[in-house]
């Protein structure tokens, strides 16, 4: 019981108990840092995941646009050029 009585000494003179308050408050910290990189990065990923389905319907708007004139073109007997995205009669 050497030991418990050296613990008991310790945590309960006036440098164990500064060490355990500058203890308690660096886990604080450490849990108040942990908590907001986490939802940092939750954010950022919901934020890119947005930008990714923003991009992904334009890219299927434009397409669709593409291939509405393409169709037009070619009913009215005209010839789509591809480079100009013209209906040249």
């Amino acid at each position: 019981m050497i030991g418990a009585g050296l613990v008991y000494k310790a945590l309960f003179s006036k440098l164990g108990q500064a060490l355990a308050v500058v203890v308690g408050a660096s886990v604080i910290v450490a849990l108040i840092y942990s908590y907001g990189h986490h939802r940092g990065r939750v954010d950022e990923q919901a934020a890119f995941a947005g930008r990714i389905n923003q991009e992904n319907e334009e890219a299927g708007n434009a397409a669709e646009d593409w291939r509405a004139r393409y169709r037009r073109c070619a009913e009215r007997g005209g010839l789509f050029n591809y480079e100009t995205g013209a209906c040249d009669q």
